[in-house]
């Protein structure tokens, strides 16, 4: 169901080497859930955060603690927005969208009480927040992603994993026959790291995996793009005129679990003469939520291995792992930033 968060149990996952909380840019919400004055709060890389919109749209997201006498700011402790402030339940200081307290009763606002904010993009529909040395100033900013889709679907999961990963994924091209089943596999750009992202290109051929569907196969081109380990967007094409974006963004919760979104963008369909008007529209959204289905269940499978999977510092690589051993060096560059 979009929108729910499915709960995977699975068994604790050793990290003994990986810090749970590599630098990155993560979604918080999806930009339609946040209206104009809302106040919302939620477990984000092992904190507690509230985010917000004021009257002109700009977003504040932020550790959920007052830095006056360490009150709880989200709504279940008693935050609450005025004038599109946020208001502390205990002694009524009052923060605007860049952190600043504006008032304090009847003295001057300190100027250490401020909020720790977390820099803020918005981008095709999505709310993303950036989690580094220093917060506010993010090392890379996030592309601009156009919102040029007809039809959205989304998947949410929980479970236990590290972003870097659910994110090697995107290189391991020797799982997909393995594991997904993936065939005719055929690398057509070769892996690229450009400072904080990453690209790469393939195409194969699959079959779908929803019940009743099995029997159909798609021959498809993807372009992946890593924009560092809290964002992947995998760009689907087809000979036939199939044109579909996906997204997979994991956000650690508390060190252990992860919460990971699948979307599915349908950004264009074929022109066959059957899919016109109103019953392209019906087309679109019925499309959406099957590549969305069959995103989650594609992923379920990886669940399987990721849930007792051990990381390794040192793996013992084959002469098929290149792309594995250039992906990790990529990633090393996102612990050198670690908020401490």
């Amino acid at each position: 169901m979009e929108g729910k968060v499915e709960l995977v149990h699975h068994e604790p996952l050793a990290q003994d080497v990986l810090d749970p909380f590599p630098e990155a840019w993560y979604v918080v919400a999806e930009s339609r859930e946040l209206a104009c004055g809302e106040l919302k709060e939620r477990k984000w890389l092992g904190r507690s955060i509230v985010y917000w919109r004021d009257s002109n749209g700009d977003v504040c997201v932020a550790d959920a603690t007052c830095p006056h006498l360490g009150s709880y700011l989200g709504p279940s402790g008693g935050g609450k927005l005025k004038n599109g402030n946020l208001v502390c339940p205990f002694h009524g200081f009052e923060y605007d969208v860049s952190g600043k307290c504006v008032w304090a009763r009847d003295v001057k606002p300190p100027r250490s009480a401020r909020l720790k904010r977390f820099a803020v993009t918005e981008t095709c529909g999505l709310i993303f927040a950036y989690f580094g040395r220093d917060t506010e100033k993010p090392r890379w900013q996030t592309p601009v992603f156009a919102s040029d889709h007809s039809a959205r679907a989304i998947r949410r999961m929980q479970f236990r994993a590290h972003p870097q990963t659910t994110s090697e994924n995107s290189v391991d091209v020797n799982h997909l026959g393995h594991v997904h089943g993936y065939a005719q596999i055929e690398q057509l750009r070769e892996t690229e790291v450009a400072g904080p992202f990453l690209f790469s290109s393939y195409s194969f051929t699959r079959n779908m995996l929803t019940f009743g569907l099995r029997s159909v196969k798609l021959k498809v081109d993807i372009s992946i793009g890593v924009w560092g380990l809290g964002i992947s967007s995998v760009e689907i094409s087809s000979a036939s005129g199939i044109s579909i974006r996906q997204w997979v963004l994991s956000t650690p919760v508390d060190g252990e679990l992860i919460d990971m979104w699948l979307i599915a963008d349908i950004r264009d369909l074929p022109n066959w003469w059957w899919l016109k008007s109103v019953i392209r529209s019906v087309a679109l959204k019925l499309a959406s939520q099957l590549i969305a289905r069959e995103l989650k269940l594609d992923v379920l499978k990886d669940t399987v291995i990721w849930r007792k999977q051990n990381y390794r510092s040192r793996p013992a690589y084959s002469a098929l792992d290149r792309d594995v051993s250039l992906y990790r060096r990529y990633c090393e560059q996102f612990y050198r930033q670690i908020v401490t």
